[in-house]
């Protein structure tokens, strides 16, 4: 039986990852530089700090990573704040666990001032007991270790705890460790969704 629901955020919760992608090719734009697709697809398997060192070397940036980030960030903040939405169908499934006493939680690798904005701004925050940053916690999700904090936090057992991802290898590594672990497009074998 599910005591519990722990959801990654960005294109699980709200529809994001397009964000990132506008926010790079801005910046690299205002710096007279050219994006492309194959670089956002080597940027989908790396940790934010190495895309960060990449664009530095792959570009020649005088600028520190730091600036870097500061410039892409204040793009992506102005876009998680005004134009993400919540994920098709997410609303239901997320009322549907708050209607059956499910407490539910989000896990997540990206910066938490984003995903405080997002999700009060789309209007999903009300319906969490927390939210988590692999950050503040210092695991990660290759391991499943940030779903296990989460789950010690939401007082639930992993056998009892719905972990709710987009990347596939994440489920895979949630349901080593013994979650109810579905990939979100997936998330319709349990009744809910369109």
């Amino acid at each position: 039986m599910i005591k519990a629901a722990i959801f990654d955020a960005d294109d699980t919760l709200i529809d994001s990852l397009r964000v990132w992608r506008e926010a790079d090719e801005e910046y690299l734009k205002m710096k007279g530089k050219t994006f492309d697709s194959a670089i956002f697809e080597k940027f989908k398997k790396m940790t934010y700090a190495q895309c960060l060192s990449y664009v530095k070397k792959h570009f020649d940036f005088d600028e520190t990573e730091e600036q870097i980030s500061d410039g892409i960030m204040e793009i992506v903040m102005k876009k998680y704040e005004n134009e993400v939405k919540p994920v098709d169908g997410i609303e239901e499934v997320l009322k549907r666990l708050l209607d059956n006493g499910i407490k539910m939680a989000v896990a997540t690798s990206n910066d938490r001032r984003l995903i405080s904005r997002a999700l009060r701004n789309t209007g999903l925050r009300s319906y969490f007991s927390l939210v988590v940053t692999c950050d503040e916690t210092g695991y990660g999700k290759s391991d499943a270790g940030v779903y296990v904090k989460t789950a010690e936090m939401l007082g639930a057992e992993p056998s009892e705890t719905l972990v709710v991802e987009d990347d596939r290898s994440y489920v895979a590594a949630a349901k080593e460790k013994g979650f109810i672990a579905i990939h979100v497009s997936d998330i319709r074998r349990f009744g809910f969704g369109k």
